[in-house]
């Protein structure tokens, strides 16, 4: 028997404040292009809202002015022509989804279900959107719509295992996402973009979340150790899970990594523990040359677990 609507919210609502404390934020999809900006949330105005800023650290631009909130995760994703910026934020009591463009002008509401919609990607083609849905047993469904809000939704995957971080592919024929399937803490997995032929792509050990695919589709980075209070630290694989390599040090606690539009950098999130994670490095693809373009971005005490940074780095219109 299915729950009660308003216990489905209730349900939602919880499982919205577990994945803000144990899990991480999702990467995006990378759009092969010029190196654009990179958008981030930030509390430096007081309240958390989001930001873009160079790749060199210039020019840090505040676009949101909205309702302070406790829901300490947006998630935001450039679209592939890098004009707008879907996120997920609760203004309306439980998160939902919005579009605002790049420069924080005509943002509307994608989503009015009073439910949980997290981790919004656009599709390389910028007609549809992946995204979370928390449904009424508080469990992620990989569920897919138009980009305009305005189509039917389509779930992808069942209700007996909880599911988050979903992506397409750059070439829009698979969709990768994690998995805490078979028991797991965390895994990467892979499946088509309707659903079938479902595969793990990392091992039990690595604890993997974040997916982000490199924009020429051959590469995978993430981050190990999801859902769990260890150090994190970003990793890249081949597209079928071989050749997975550490990036950055074990020193340097790091998480979120996401391309450049041009595939031969990456930024990421990082700091000396995932409590004062707040800051924005870029390093060259390779893991070289790791550079910290910003600090101090978010405070400790408005981000649980060091997952609320969450950039994202966008193509140059």
């Amino acid at each position: 028997m299915l729950l009660s609507r308003s216990l489905s919210v209730a349900t939602s609502l919880v499982f919205v404040g577990f994945i803000i404390l144990f899990s991480g934020s999702p990467a995006s999809t990378t759009y092969a292009g010029r190196n654009g900006r990179i958008t981030f949330v930030s509390d430096v105005s007081g309240t958390l809202q989001l930001y873009t800023i160079n790749p060199d650290g210039s020019d840090m631009v505040q676009i949101t002015n909205l309702p302070p909130t406790g829901y300490a995760a947006w998630w935001p994703d450039y679209s592939p022509d890098g004009r707008k910026i879907i996120f997920s934020h609760d203004m309306t009591g439980a998160p939902e989804l919005y579009v605002i463009n790049a420069n924080g002008s005509g943002l509307v509401q994608l989503t009015h279900d009073n439910g949980a919609n997290l981790f919004p990607r656009w599709s390389p083609d910028g007609t549809h959107i992946v995204f979370i849905k928390i449904n009424d047993f508080g469990l992620g469904v990989v569920t897919t719509m138009p980009a305009d809000g305005l189509g039917p939704e389509t779930p992808l995957t069942d209700d007996v295992w909880d599911r988050a971080q979903a992506e397409y592919t750059p070439d829009g024929k698979q969709i990768v996402f994690q998995s805490g399937e078979g028991g797991l803490v965390s895994a990467v997995w892979i499946m088509n973009v309707n659903g079938s032929n479902r595969r793990r792509l990392t091992s039990a050990e690595i604890e993997a979340g974040g997916p982000d695919f490199s924009p020429d589709g051959k590469h995978i980075a993430f981050y190990s150790q999801q859902n769990t209070p260890r150090p994190t630290h970003v990793f890249v694989m081949n597209l079928d899970g071989t050749g997975g390599t550490q990036l950055t040090p074990n020193e340097l606690v790091s998480l979120d990594p996401t391309y450049s539009p041009d595939g031969t950098k990456i930024a990421f999130q990082g700091g000396d523990s995932l409590e004062t994670s707040g800051n924005l490095f870029t390093m060259n693809a390779d893991g070289s040359d790791i550079t910290k373009i910003a600090s101090g971005l978010v405070k400790p005490e408005n981000c649980r677990n060091g997952n609320c940074l969450v950039p994202d780095w966008g193509p140059k219109p």
